[in-house]
């Protein structure tokens, strides 16, 4: 699936300016991570890709289909071929894992299809197929709020893949995991994705994930685009110039708080 961004530019009420003509494209079944310091606009972005923000200008195309202002009856079918995983596992805690996966199904089939109590047979085989996938079978009668941050993340992966999805937008999908879970993650993430020719746009904090599985690092800063180029062409003085630090006006746009890379802090 195609992605093209045109000048696109986000200005919220307070006069924050979070996105200002930012372009790139995202060709199909390539993978690119997108980097930047708190309140550069990666969040901003994301949230106009999924229809949560309407951008100012510019225009976002989808598989040639110019969503930037469409309706929600228009962007409905859209919709159901982006998958997303997010910081936020956005699980329900109280319901068994299987029901969680099953959920991937309510946007293409709706409620009754995607109900662990009246899902057909084949959409049960295939969550459990899914939970196969992410090594997590043995565990689909298990309560979710159970599961540790990692086991939450990999019931994500398998609920987008029920979706079966031709994009998926990651923002930051390991961002509230230790290290050595948050690499399982992206290496299952990126394996998923590979097998099923799927486009990624993936927002990242670290570095050296951002380096090992981005086919393109696209840089933001301030709103703006610094970078978009091969990953194997990012020097580091490239990073550290991208990590600089924002104003505090700048860091309230995007709502996180984290530390910077440690290639911004050399």
């Amino acid at each position: 699936m195609q992605l093209s961004i045109s000048n696109l530019a986000k200005t919220y009420p307070d006069g924050t300016r979070a996105l200002n003509g930012v372009s790139f494209e995202v060709s199909p079944g390539e993978g690119v991570v997108i980097l930047g310091h708190n309140g550069c606009g990666k969040s901003t972005l994301m949230k106009c890709l999924t229809g949560l923000e309407r951008p100012s200008s510019g225009r976002l195309v989808l598989d040639g289909i110019d969503i930037t202002n469409a309706s929600r009856r228009d962007l409905r079918p859209l919709r159901q071929r982006i998958g997303c995983v997010f910081q936020k596992f956005n699980m329900v805690g109280n319901l068994s894992v299987l029901q969680n996966v099953l959920f991937g199904l309510m946007g293409r089939r709706g409620i009754m299809a995607s109900h662990a109590l009246t899902a057909s047979h084949a959409s049960r085989m295939a969550a459990m197929e899914a939970l196969d996938r992410v090594g997590l079978s043995h565990l689909a009668a298990r309560r979710t709020d159970t599961l540790s941050g990692g086991q939450q993340q990999r019931v994500a992966i398998a609920r987008m893949l029920m979706q079966d999805a031709e994009i998926v937008l990651a923002d930051e999908p390991v961002a509230s995991l230790d290290p050595k879970a948050g690499r399982e993650v992206m290496e299952l993430l990126w394996s998923v994705v590979r097998e099923r020719g799927m486009t990624v746009l993936c927002v990242l904090h670290q570095i050296e994930f951002a380096r090992e599985f981005g086919e393109r690092l696209v840089g933001l800063k301030a709103g703006q685009l610094a970078f978009d180029q091969p990953a194997s062409e990012i020097s580091d003085s490239d990073i550290t110039a991208l990590y600089q630090t924002n104003t505090p006006k700048e860091a309230a746009t995007d709502g996180h708080t984290i530390n910077a890379p440690r290639a911004a802090q050399a």
